[in-house]
């Protein structure tokens, strides 16, 4: 009976096996690795996806967005097991058969799509409402991020355009505006009206200290508002119709990759040769101070927060620039605001008279 204790004790690992494969499942920790692999490559992707634009622009060409719409992915985990054996008898020797096998799949399948017709007009070619100006910086956002990036004129104070400086007073405007926001004296209120718009109202605490006042002063000088107007409403326009009207002219998503490239170090040769965009529309206007610097060469850099290849040369923001690191990711944001297709509005600004 030993040969036959010996093939039963053979067998025991193929039988083990078969129990392993028979309640195998995908580990729980799957979902983590997954999760934020994903994460990171589509969040780089976006990354790179966006700055070829912005660098594509510069150079007169069209931009191309392609979304991931989907990702999904599935896991299988099988086995199989086979074996034999044979008693000891005088004719036949002993002989034992064995067999195992196991396999695991993992499928991703991810979907994409591109940015066309109705949403591509929607993302990209509509301005900014002028209510989301205020919802942004009611939401966080500082007032200097917010009104350098995505306002073009507010009451005929032009900002930077084109790699061309804007009026002195939009400068201070927003230095006023920021200063204000700091001292917690800015506050946001947005209000739903009947027929849709929307009501802006910002408050200011009694007891501000004498440099806030100053600056709600000056807020008000450089803006052309009425003394003693409380009720001040917000408009898209180049120029108020009265002293109780601000008129706003905002960026669209479009314009705003376009006026990132102005940040572009464009190589020495492509510079001077026509291929891109100049520096300036116009000869001798002052230089502006870009939103977003990207650096270029010939070689990819080592480190980066995000590069691309064009044109045989290699375009990228360092990751030390944290101030082109936080206009870039402002951007990114600005985009989900876009997609959410929301109507430009009329909003009403209330400013406390004395």
């Amino acid at each position: 009976m030993r040969p036959l204790v010996m093939k039963w004790a053979k067998l025991t690992g193929p039988l083990l096996f078969l129990t392993w494969t028979s309640c195998a499942r995908v580990p729980a920790g799957r979902v983590i690795l997954d999760r934020m692999d994903y994460g990171q490559v589509i969040a780089d992707s976006w990354k790179r996806q966006t700055l070829l634009n912005v660098v594509r622009l510069r150079y007169a060409d069209a931009p191309v967005f392609l979304d991931v719409a989907s990702v999904i992915n599935s896991y299988s985990v099988g086995g199989s097991v086979s074996g034999g054996g044979q008693l000891q008898n005088k004719q036949v020797p002993d002989g034992v058969q064995l067999g195992a096998g196991g396999s695991w799949s993992n499928t991703p399948t991810v979907t994409y799509q591109p940015l066309l017709g109705e949403r591509f007009t929607r993302s990209l070619l509509q301005p900014v409402p002028p209510a989301a100006v205020f919802q942004l910086m009611q939401g966080g956002w500082p007032a200097d991020l917010v009104m350098k990036t995505v306002v073009r004129t507010i009451s005929g104070l032009r900002n930077d355009s084109f790699g061309a400086g804007g009026d002195p007073g939009f400068r201070e405007l927003v230095e006023a505006m920021t200063r204000i926001q700091r001292a917690g004296n800015l506050g946001i209120r947005v209000e739903a009206r009947p027929d849709g718009t929307a009501v802006v109202i910002v408050l200011r605490r009694e007891g501000a200290a004498i440099p806030v006042v100053e600056d709600e002063r000056r807020v008000r000088e450089l803006l052309g508002l009425a003394k003693d107007t409380s009720d001040i409403e917000v408009t898209y326009g180049l120029v108020p119709r009265s002293g109780g009207e601000v008129a706003m002219i905002t960026r669209s998503m479009l314009e705003l990759i376009l006026e990132l490239g102005f940040g572009i170090d464009l190589p020495s040769t492509h510079a001077t040769d026509g291929r891109a965009t100049p520096g300036r529309w116009q000869a001798g206007e002052a230089q502006a101070t870009p939103l977003v610097r990207v650096r270029s060469g010939a070689a990819a850099p080592p480190e980066a927060y995000a590069a691309v290849p064009y044109k045989g040369y290699w375009y990228w923001i360092e990751d030390n620039d944290i101030a082109s690191k936080r206009v870039f990711s402002f951007l990114l944001i600005l985009f989900s605001l876009a997609e959410t297709g929301q109507g430009a509005a009329a909003p009403v600004v209330t400013v406390p008279s004395r």
